[in-house]
């Protein structure tokens, strides 16, 4: 196995070990807090946005290193 296909095999892996734990710690409990279907619905979209800033928050974080380090 390359060193190219090893780096993508990680990358894929820990991609999946991450989308998992967001939903077995964010989803499933916000799923199970409420009774109906539209309360649900609303939680969901709103944990969304919040794991979206989050993650928007990370990639910022992460393209301003590369950027002071790199360039």
């Amino acid at each position: 196995m390359s060193g190219h296909t090893l780096t993508y095999v990680v990358g894929g892996v820990c991609g999946v070990l991450a989308l998992v734990a967001v939903v077995a710690l964010v989803f499933v409990p916000v799923v199970r807090m409420y009774a109906t279907w539209y309360q649900r619905v609303a939680a969901t979209v709103l944990a969304l946005v919040v794991v979206g800033a989050f993650a928007m928050g990370g990639v910022y974080a992460g393209l301003s290193v590369v950027d002071r380090f790199l360039s």
